[in-house]
């Protein structure tokens, strides 16, 4: 006999970070539904493998690009380590890396980004497909005021 009820699905994740140390959210598999599929905001999540020589050229520009949209509020710059971690279909690795645009309202029909990865093509990507309004925020010292990017 089968026994019936609930089965939970085992997600492959990396320990939960405390903290991200930099302006790109990390996402492992345990935070990924909480993180990327958060219907209240846009998200660009690269799956990455650590080993990859194409992974590591983009890091830097993918940081620049997180600095570039940090005080924009409902924008989610994130990555994930996804030879760690789970990732749901339609999340999948094609090849390292692989970046998606993950829009409020569809969140399981997210874009592929297929282009050249520099700073200027990915920021355009992100600018096409965003639902968000793309208003910095200031810091507190500067409260209320609000700057078009």
């Amino acid at each position: 006999m089968i026994p019936t009820g609930d089965v939970k699905h085992k997600v492959k994740s990396q320990s939960i970070p405390k903290k991200s140390s930099g302006p790109v959210t990390v996402v492992v598999g345990k935070t990924f539904d909480k993180i990327v599929l958060d219907n209240y905001k846009d998200v660009l999540i690269e799956l990455y493998a650590p080993q990859c020589i194409h992974c590591k050229q983009l890091e830097p520009v993918y940081r620049d690009l997180a600095k570039r949209f940090k005080d924009v509020e409902g924008l989610v710059i994130a990555k994930m380590d996804a030879t760690e971690n789970d990732s749901p279909d339609p999340y999948l690795p094609r090849e390292y890396p692989t970046i998606y645009f993950a829009p409020v309202g569809k969140k399981m029909s997210p874009v592929s980004y297929d282009g050249v990865r520099s700073l200027k093509d990915l920021e355009q990507f992100v600018r096409d497909h965003a639902t968000v309004p793309q208003i910095r925020v200031k810091k507190a010292s500067q409260a209320g005021v609000r700057e078009e990017l």
